[in-house]
């Protein structure tokens, strides 16, 4: 068959053809069998009924999985840690995490450090996804060398190893900043740096490591105590990647904590903790009170540091490791007020504090903001003429825009927030996240909490424009992330298979799975694994529905690497003909570019489903033909056979002509029996019109002959 653009409103030739490439069809023959997965990409693993349980996994052919042997010393807070043994190497110390369907992970990292030897973290040995008996349905797993030692924190508090301020910087320090600086290097930060997260790898304690980061998104499992500020207010799932910035930070309260041997902020809450971060800072909040030695001030402030910009970097921090000269940390100076503002009951003196507090309570915070008294307390109290201005103007916009989204309570309190603190999360509708957060954010809230709508209106109303709007420098990552977001909007105002709120979904979260009901509980994470899904669902699922849904289209187009929309336009047609063959096109063209096995159950669905793509056939032995040839290629299991049975070019081509040349015969003889037999007052008006006119001839001649005639006389 030669290629052909797809059409679905093509007047007569509505029906695609030519989407499965011409040696499709010689190749398929060899679908049914197996072939090697991808390099870099899990096994797809066929769907079965779920099944309830303890006892051993096998993954990969090597590494069993015991879980019937948890390890709770290893446990993640978002993935529990069970028994591994190597079969190539029994002496091997190995154990694997679990990681929480429907949880974004960092899937990207696990692929980079697969294999990889850094020094300061810990070695990822192999990963896949497979069934996991005690949930009865698939998991990502990562196997982990095993940390002989155990936590660093479990030691000291044992009293089993010391570490000093002494020892800290070459025995502790100095590993991790060499582990994070090669995770830079790899494509990101940590993001899980604590003190029940760092490990001895061997037995004598000698080898410090950072322990796993992968199973959950950036900065979900972190207190909030070792969160950077702005980050700090974010909602676990949208506090964002990112840089090395966050992670100086968390290393920083990480040596307090580990230094003095307990949290000396552990007993204030966190609403009470993030109060005091913001009126004086994060080391005075943190450290104010605790005797930290002496020789560690220093680093720490540099570490600890509120402002970004005047925060430690790993230059500066290898100067002191090395006992180079170091600058001392500048304390940026908090714009405080002369004059507190009263906002329910409590006075705050920035516009930080005001901001954070405006977000917890946003029915309150619209009448300070509508007040008088708030004006007068940015004009002259905090003596920014600037940023009344910039508010008045915005509460002005919003009366504008009463009757729309931009005149909203929500709308307006958002831009107010992005206007008072430029630096922090953006807050919506209870939501509080970092612009590059957004993508972990939306899969928490739909997947987990099922409500998407408040995050998908912060897409469709542009609400990350207000805090861009705001930043005092858009760098080059600032303006990528930007971008990325406003792909994301556009995918919203298309309603088309293959688009809208699942698009964004996937394209903003490369590691989550597949929700299709049809497939959730395989934990579909590539193109690959999709096919074997579905062909598992088949014999559980009603098959009088399509097998492709808008989470089935959406997760092809952002894992599957190849042009597809001539296939999604079909798909999105009002036939059902061209609907049909637009899926079927799809999962086949699938099928032939990924050289999936054969799929006898997903063959034998889609092959109930072909009634109106038969029916579209004009010859009735057509017809016939294609209902009796349909059973032998379900068999076989081939979905692009089965679409080049269906949608032939030649046999539609031929199909048409012979309807055409039977339409054209049958006009012609329905012509001439109207001819020949009439009826009726056609058949009198006929014959009156045709004697009518032999008449007249009959007269004219008449007269001819007459006038002849007496010519001749007279002239005789």
């Amino acid at each position: 068959m030669a290629e052909q653009p797809l059409d679905a409103d093509e007047a007569g030739a509505d029906l695609p053809e030519g989407l499965i490439p011409p040696d499709a069809m010689e190749e398929a023959g060899d679908l049914d069998t197996p072939d090697a997965p991808p390099v870099g990409l899990p096994p797809s693993a066929a769907s079965s009924p779920p099944v309830m349980g303890q006892g051993p996994v096998l993954l990969r052919d090597r590494y069993l999985i015991d879980s019937g042997k948890p390890l709770p010393d290893l446990d993640c807070a978002t993935a529990k840690a069970y028994a591994v043994a190597d079969r190539r190497d029994l002496a091997r110390k190995l154990y694997a995490l679990i990681c929480q369907p429907g949880l974004p992970t960092r899937l990207d990292a696990v692929r980079a450090l697969k294999d990889q030897e850094i020094r300061g973290v810990l070695p990822i040995a192999e990963w896949d996804v497979i069934t996991w008996p005690p949930i009865g349905q698939q998991a990502l797993i990562i196997v982990y060398e095993l940390p002989l030692g155990g936590r660093v924190r479990d030691r000291l508090a044992r009293k089993e190893v010391k570490i000093t301020e002494y020892d800290m910087p070459r025995r502790v320090v100095e590993p991790i900043i060499e582990g994070l600086q090669a995770l830079i290097a790899l494509g990101g930060p940590h993001r899980a740096i604590r003190p029940d997260n760092i490990y001895f790898l061997d037995e004598d304690m000698t080898q410090v490591v950072l322990g796993p980061h992968v199973v959950s998104p950036p900065g979900y499992d972190q207190p909030l105590v070792l969160e950077t500020l702005e980050r700090a207010m974010a909602m676990p799932a949208g506090r964002g990647m990112g840089d090395s910035r966050e992670d100086i930070y968390a290393l920083g309260v990480t040596m307090v904590l580990l230094l003095l041997g307990f949290n000396p902020v552990g007993e204030v809450s966190d609403d009470d903790l993030l109060q005091n971060r913001i009126e004086h800072g994060s080391y005075t909040a943190i450290c104010g009170t605790a005797r930290v030695p002496i020789q560690m001030i220093e680093p720490l402030r540099g570490m600890l540091n509120d402002d970004p910009t005047s925060r430690w970097d790993f230059n500066e921090i290898t100067n002191w490791l090395t006992g180079q000269k170091i600058n001392s940390a500048q304390k940026k100076i908090i714009n405080k007020s002369k004059k507190p503002l009263t906002f329910r009951g409590k006075k705050h003196f920035s516009t930080r504090s005001l901001a954070w507090n405006f977000a917890r309570y946003p029915t309150d915070a619209i009448k300070t903001i509508n007040s008088d008294d708030f004006q007068d307390w940015l004009r002259r109290a905090l003596g920014n003429k600037e940023m009344a201005d910039t508010i008045k103007g915005a509460l002005q916009a919003a009366k504008f825009h009463k009757d729309n989204y931009q005149g909203s309570d929500d709308y307006v309190l958002a831009r107010i927030s992005c206007i008072l603190d430029p630096m922090a999360p953006l807050r919506y509708k209870g939501l509080a996240f970092m612009p590059d957060g957004y993508g972990p954010l939306l899969a928490v809230e739909w997947i987990r909490n099922g409500n998407p709508q408040s995050a998908a209106e912060i897409l469709s109303h542009d609400v990350p424009a207000l805090w861009f709007a705001e930043q005092p420098r858009m760098y080059r990552e600032l303006m990528d992330l930007q971008k990325d977001l406003s792909s994301l909007r556009g995918l919203l105002g298309i309603n088309d298979p293959g688009y809208g709120l699942e698009r964004a979904l996937y394209a903003a979260n490369p590691s989550v799975s597949c929700q299709s009901p049809y497939v959730v509980r395989d934990c579909v994470v590539s193109a690959e694994q999709l096919l074997p899904a579905l062909d598992g669902a088949a014999n559980s699922v009603d098959t009088s529905s399509q097998p492709m849904d808008r989470h089935i289209a959406a997760f092809i187009v952002a894992r599957f690497d190849e042009d597809i929309h001539p296939h999604l336009k079909a798909l999105a047609s009002n036939k059902a003909e061209t609907s049909i063959i637009g899926m079927l096109s799809l999962l086949a063209f699938l099928q032939w570019k990924l050289r999936t096995p054969a799929v006898l159950g997903l063959s034998s669905w889609i092959g109930g489903l072909l009634g109106p793509a038969i029916n579209a056939y004009h010859n009735r032995h057509t017809r016939q033909e294609l209902e009796r040839d349909i059973p032998r290629l379900v068999r076989k299991g081939s979905l692009p056979e089965l679409f080049n049975l269906i949608d032939d070019a030649e046999k539609r081509r031929e199909d048409n002509e012979g309807f055409e040349a039977s339409r054209a015969e049958w006009l012609a003889a329905e012509e001439e029996i109207r001819d020949i037999e009439g009826a009726g007052d056609e058949r009198l008006t006929k014959a009156e019109r045709t004697g009518q006119q032999a008449a007249a001839m009959f007269a004219i001649i008449v007269a001819l002959t007459v006038v002849s005639v007496l010519m001749l006389v007279e002239m005789s």
